[in-house]
């Protein structure tokens, strides 16, 4: 089944307003059929300029796995909201699909456009103002100069093209070069440049919080792999790239430790996995790269989880402080077995995607720098506490404010379970995404 064969049925899917349930069995099949039934080729050209290689496979595979949970759980929403959410994820598809830069920078400004309404509308508090505000102004700043920077890549290379890019993208000069590379470092986001994450995990609701950790961010991981090629040029900037990340691993890790908000100490340590994807890939190494790729994948599901099980306790309390969530494994005992699962995701633990991902990013770094096994041990220490914190500090002691607490349904299981699966079945055979 084509590309274009595809989108033209999940259309038909909204048009006819069926049931969420279609549209996210439709996307399972999809996604299926990508693992088990595709013959692996260099490029697979479509029409419209469309197409994908082993680049964007284990992203679209990651996009079609998560888009049909998170579309279940919009049953209940507004119907405008629902079609958000789908429209969202169709651009997000093209983004994957699309093989020409300017198509993907479209692509990407308009699912940058529909977070802001969803913030803004459906956001929880007053500040949702605010952070949608801040999610604009940090994209923006860097996003429509770099049209310009496009269009000196087309007069100079006569095309956008990811494959030609590949082969003349090295005619700009660094300074435009950098300016395109933090286009993507501030999607990611790079530290010092993250505080519109943030800001936009905290006020959004928990769909759009799983839309934007497991898949938006991804985008601009995705486009920095895409001109792996070309910023390789930029090898001598790479240390101060590096040594940034480096400190905003370490520094947010501490911060991670004295949070009281369950969505931002995730939030946070979204980031931090970012920082070292980011290490990995700076240092033009294939061991990194594939790191990186796998990072970016393990990240999408174990990030997704975290943010709907904090939604499954806020439910019940109308609360994310932690303080207050104590003594979960009381009131809720089978959904602590899921905060244990999807915990050990976030650090890591052995039989998980999580850890060949860190492992290949260790070698590579390593191997980049020796003395860079200090800051590695640090940061798996640091990894370790405080995903060991999230889970401690929820699940023991006891809370007097809480009571009536729901133990959660068989479909939300369903979905922490189908968060968890796929991160620790893969690693039996990584052909799929590598």
């Amino acid at each position: 089944m084509e590309m274009m064969e595809i989108m033209i049925l999940l259309i038909l899917l909204i048009m006819m307003n069926l049931n969420l349930y279609l549209v996210s069995l439709f996307m399972y099949m999809i996604s299926l059929m990508y693992l088990f039934k595709l013959s692996w080729i260099d490029w697979f050209y479509q029409m419209f300029n469309f197409g994908f290689n082993y680049y964007s496979m284990g992203m679209l595979i990651m996009t079609f796995w998560l888009g049909g949970l998170i579309l279940m759980n919009l049953m209940n929403e507004h119907y405008l909201n629902i079609y958000l959410n789908i429209i969202m994820f169709m651009i997000m598809l093209i983004n994957f699909f699309s093989m020409n830069l300017l198509v993907y920078y479209f692509m990407f400004e308009i699912s940058l456009l529909l977070i802001f309404i969803i913030i803004m509308n459906w956001g929880f508090s007053v500040d949702r103002i605010l952070s949608s505000f801040y999610l604009m102004f940090y994209t923006m700043v860097f996003s429509l100069p770099t049209l310009l920077i496009l269009f000196t890549l087309l007069n100079l290379n006569k095309s956008l093209d990811f494959i030609m890019l590949e082969f003349y993208g090295n005619n700009l000069m660094n300074l435009l070069m950098i300016y395109l590379m933090m286009v993507f470092l501030i999607k990611v986001p790079m530290y010092m440049f993250h505080s519109w994450l943030l800001k936009a995990h905290v006020e959004a609701p928990f769909y759009s919080s799983m839309i934007l950790a497991s898949i938006m961010l991804k985008l601009g991981g995705y486009g920095l792999i895409r001109l792996f090629n070309m910023f390789k040029y930029l090898y001598n900037f790479m240390y101060y790239f590096i040594v940034i990340s480096f400190m905003g691993m370490l520094m947010l890790s501490l911060m991670c430790l004295i949070q009281l908000d369950m969505k931002i100490l995730v939030a946070i340590s979204s980031v931090v996995h970012m920082m070292l994807m980011l290490v990995g890939l700076f240092t033009f190494m294939k061991v990194g790269f594939l790191g990186s790729y796998l990072m970016m994948i393990s990240h999408g599901f174990s990030s997704s989880g975290l943010f709907y099980l904090i939604n499954i306790i806020y439910v019940n309390s109308n609360s994310r402080l932690m303080f207050i969530n104590k003594g979960m494994i009381i009131f809720m005992p089978s959904m602590s077995l899921m905060w244990f699962l999807l915990c050990s995701l976030n650090m890591a633990v052995p039989l998980t995607l999580n850890l060949i991902s860190e492992i290949m990013l260790f070698i590579s770094i390593i191997y980049f720098m020796k003395f860079m096994i200090i800051f590695m041990m640090m940061y798996c220490l640091f990894s370790f506490l405080y995903s060991l914190y999230l889970f401690s500090y929820i699940q023991h002691g006891f809370s007097l404010n809480l009571k009536n607490i729901f133990s959660g349904s068989i479909f939300n299981y369903f979905i922490l379970l189908m968060h968890w699966l796929p991160m620790n079945l893969l690693i039996l055979n990584l052909n799929f995404i590598i």
